[in-house]
């Protein structure tokens, strides 16, 4: 009647001895601490009692004073670890044979029984199997996968559970108003909680801590002697990173190592309490049924649920145990748990909560010189260097500045023809405001990067703009520059180029077109003159005679410009007319 949370265990036995069905031969397994050797001890009082067979054992006749004091000679309890051997197994047979003293049975113990060698299994695998009717065998062990399959098929087994926090607690109540002790419930629950299920456990750490708690110290004082968390210290924890608030939590983390805590207890009792966080948040009845804190730590817990979101709790369980599994690589808790923490603290508010200031001063129509945007000393920022929440909201802040979306390659055939027509209001012209204004920027940083690309490019001018696509226009002559640069990988580099300086993304078409006489007097930035001009006229026209007779007799331009292109590219050179 005394036994506690082993309900199952107890039950079996009661109706076993009452109803005279007692078997010769029982395997306890289970955790360490669950009763199993007392439980043990139990059923052989029971069995030898005078009074029995009986499930409430006098406690004074012979047998059952004897059984307490570990001196029956018809109780025999043997250490599996220390009497392994096969030798130690013959001697049990020969013994087996002998009647008892004064008992009703010859009752052996075997604890950890699993210790035994494979030769001394089957040297007793005979006797167990067909036991002289005085003797019963009772063999407990924490590893019952390391016995003999025909030593378990032998047996009726019991597996013993874990002791829960509240009958754990209640029976050290009971202890503490036996011996006259007064302490505090939260304190039984920690000493619950470090005794891990195991009663064994927490009586050893309640009879270890009882002459402390006489000489009235504090108890903090008392987990620093046992190197036990407290709730409170875990209770604490969690609300300063619930509420971010880092130098509490780097000052509570300094406190438990210079009190000479171990870190690491610190890490796996907290990841226990954020489980109990979790269930709260999710399941108030299940926290409320599968959670081993004290009711103080329960009603603290569900007030801090309320002020997060699960996905939240989520984030801090992911850096917890990631800060778990470091620490085995570092040999350390206390920089994994840190970092834990600061993440936690951090989330969200990594990046510059302005990403969007450059972009707000681009989108104003009234033109900037050149000197106002020098690539050479402060080149654009780099889109990748952003977070994704932050290019997310400028793709959104790009979308509401043009409700018109960049378009596709079949929608810029239609658009381009609405360009090419004679409709005056087809162009807005408000992008090419801005192109033309950063036209020769524009050229000069591409010269850095893809030097030929900016050496064809520069015989173009932009001419027109409607909503994000921009219209640039070769002379009719520089045909073979608009060729090279319409190649697919040129034409995206120009792209990206253009919409990088202008902020948002920028659709380039290439058209042929008498373009005016200024736009000829100048070309990469130097002068012609019209003698100049009408020679090279006259080349291009050769050149272009030149072209048609090679596409006649079956060479590739395409591969020859596509070659010419990459060497300029490889070797950083620039492209030059006849002129220079």
């Amino acid at each position: 009647a005394d036994v506690i949370g082993q309900e199952h265990v107890v039950t079996s036995f009661k109706n076993a001895i009452l109803k005279d069905r007692v078997h010769h031969a029982y395997l306890f397994s289970g955790s360490r601490g669950v009763g199993k050797t007392s439980i043990a001890r139990i059923l052989a009082k029971s069995l030898n009692c005078s009074n029995g067979p009986t499930i409430s054992p006098c406690e004074k006749c012979v047998s059952c004073v004897e059984i307490a004091q570990s001196r029956s000679l018809d109780t025999i309890e043997i250490d599996g670890a220390s009497n392994r051997g096969i030798d130690e197994i013959r001697t049990l047979r020969e013994n087996v044979k002998l009647s008892t003293a004064h008992s009703r049975y010859k009752i052996y113990i075997i604890d950890e029984v699993h210790m035994l060698t494979k030769e001394a299994f089957n040297a007793l695998l005979k006797t167990l199997e067909e036991p002289p009717a005085h003797v019963k065998f009772i063999f407990a062990t924490t590893h019952p996968h390391k016995v003999l399959p025909t030593i378990l098929s032998r047996c009726q087994k019991y597996q013993f559970n874990l002791i829960s926090l509240e009958k754990i607690v209640t029976k050290l109540k009971k202890i503490i108003d036996n011996e006259g002790v007064k302490m505090d419930n939260s304190f039984l629950y920690t000493i619950g909680r470090a005794a891990g299920g195991s009663i064994r456990d927490a009586e050893s750490l309640l009879d270890q801590l009882v002459p402390v708690i006489l000489e009235e110290k504090s108890l903090e004082d008392i987990f620093s002697f046992l190197g036990i968390i407290d709730e409170d210290t875990l209770n604490k924890t969690l609300k300063y990173l619930i509420d971010k608030n880092l130098p509490s939590c780097l000052d509570l983390i300094d406190k438990i190592v210079n009190e000479g805590k171990d870190i690491s207890v610190f890490l796996d009792a907290f990841l226990e309490h954020l489980r109990n966080f979790l269930l709260a948040k999710v399941s108030t009845a299940s926290f409320e049924e599968h959670s081993d804190i004290s009711p103080q730590s329960k009603e603290v817990i569900l007030a801090l649920s309320k002020q997060v979101s699960a996905r939240d709790i989520l984030h801090i369980i992911d850096y917890f145990i990631e800060a778990k599994n470091l620490s085995y690589r570092l040999d350390t808790a206390r920089i994994p748990l840190e970092l834990a923490v600061i993440k936690f603290a951090y989330e969200g508010k990594v990046y510059d909560p302005e990403p969007h200031k450059e972009e707000k001063t681009e989108i104003k129509i009234e033109p900037k010189t050149d000197t106002e945007f020098k690539p050479e000393e402060k080149e654009p920022e780099d889109p990748d260097r952003r977070s994704e929440e932050s290019l997310g909201k400028e793709i959104d802040a790009m979308e509401l500045e043009d409700e018109q979306p960049i378009p596709n390659p079949e929608p810029e055939k239609e658009a381009d023809n609405k360009i090419e027509g004679d409709d005056p209001g087809s162009s807005d012209d408000v992008l090419l405001q801005l192109v033309k204004t950063k036209w020769e920027t524009i050229i000069q940083y591409m010269q850095k990067n893809r030097a030929a690309i900016a050496s064809h490019l520069s015989f173009s001018q932009p001419i027109s703009s409607r909503g994000r696509l921009v219209k640039i226009a070769f002379s009719k002559k520089d045909y073979f520059h608009k060729e090279v640069i319409e190649d697919n990988k040129n034409l995206e580099f120009v792209e990206e180029m253009f919409s990088k300086f202008m902020g948002k993304s920028i659709g380039i078409k290439f058209v042929l077109e008498d373009l005016p006489k200024k736009s000829l007097e100048t070309r990469q930035g130097k002068p012609q003159n019209i003698e100049a001009d009408n020679k090279e006229d006259e080349t291009v026209n050769n050149e272009n005679k030149d072209v048609e007779e090679k596409k006649d007799a079956g060479h590739n331009k395409e591969e020859d410009d596509t070659f010419i292109n990459e060497l300029l590219d490889t070797f950083g050179g620039k492209f030059h007319n006849e002129d220079g």
